[in-house]
C-alpha cells in the first residue's frame, strides 16, 4: 500500500519522520488519491502509545496537512483553471445537497459526500477563509477522535493487539461514512460529478 511505502521512506528519520510521512499521505489524500490517512493515523500513534503529547502532534499536523492538501488542489485548479462545462457540473452536483455551500466541506469529514475538495472550492466560489476553517475545524475533530480511539486501545488492550483493534473500528466507520454518502445519492438521485454530455 502506498502509506506503507510513504512510510518506510521516512520513518529511519525518527519521529521526525513519521510525522513527515504522515504530512505526505495526508497531502496526497487531500489531492484526490486516497491513502486512507485514518487507518495510518492509528498506526503511527502506536509509535509512543503512552504520549499525549504524540497524540496531539499528529492531530495537528495531520489537520494542517489536510489545508494543504486541499489548498494544493485548489492552487491548481485556480491556476491551470478547468473547463467550464465541468464547472457547471460541480455547480449543479452541490445543488442536490441539502448543504450546499462551505459547510459541506465539514459534513464530508463524517460522510464522503463531495471529492476532490479543493477543486470544489475552487469551482463553486466557495470562500476560501470559511473553506479554510472548516477544513481544520472537521480535520481536528476527525482526527482527534481517532487518536483517542487509540489511545483506549492501548491503554486497555495488549500492546500487539490494540493497533489491529482500533484500524478495525476504524475500517468500521469508514465503510458506514462511505456506505451512508452512497445511500444519500442514490435516495436524492445525486449521481458522482457525471461525465460531458454528449
Amino acid at each position: 500500500m502506498i502509506g506503507e511505502d510513504i512510510i518506510g521512506a521516512f520513518e529511519s528519520l525518527g519521529d521526525g519522520g513519521v510525522l513527515i510521512a504522515l504530512v505526505v499521505i495526508v497531502v496526497i489524500d487531500g489531492m484526490g488519491f486516497p491513502t486512507l490517512p485514518e487507518v495510518w493515523l492509528v498506526w503511527l500513534y502506536g509509535v509512543h502509545p503512552d504520549s499525549l503529547l504524540w497524540g496531539a502532534a499528529l492531530v495537528l499536523v495531520g489537520s494542517v496537512a489536510a489545508l494543504g492538501g486541499n489548498m494544493g488542489l485548489y492552487v491548481v485548479v485556480r491556476t491551470v483553471g478547468m473547463p467550464s462545462w465541468i464547472k457547471k457540473k460541480m455547480n449543479q452536483y452541490t445543488q442536490f445537497l441539502i448543504v450546499k455551500d462551505e459547510r459541506l466541506l465539514l459534513l464530508n469529514k463524517a460522510a464522503p459526500i463531495v471529492p476532490y475538495t479543493g477543486a470544489f472550492i475552487a469551482a463553486c466560489s466557495w470562500d476560501l477563509k470559511k473553506s479554510t476553517a472548516y477544513i481544520i475545524v472537521g480535520s481536528v475533530a476527525k482526527f482527534a477522535f481517532i487518536v483517542l480511539l487509540a489511545w483506549l486501545s492501548y491503554d486497555n488492550l495488549e500492546r500487539e493487539l490494540a493497533p489491529w483493534v482500533s484500524m478495525a473500528i476504524v475500517a468500521v466507520i469508514l465503510a458506514v461514512s462511505i456506505a451512508a454518502s452512497l445511500s444519500y445519492r442514490r435516495r436524492h438521485g445525486v449521481k458522482e460529478v457525471p461525465e460531458r454530455s454528449p
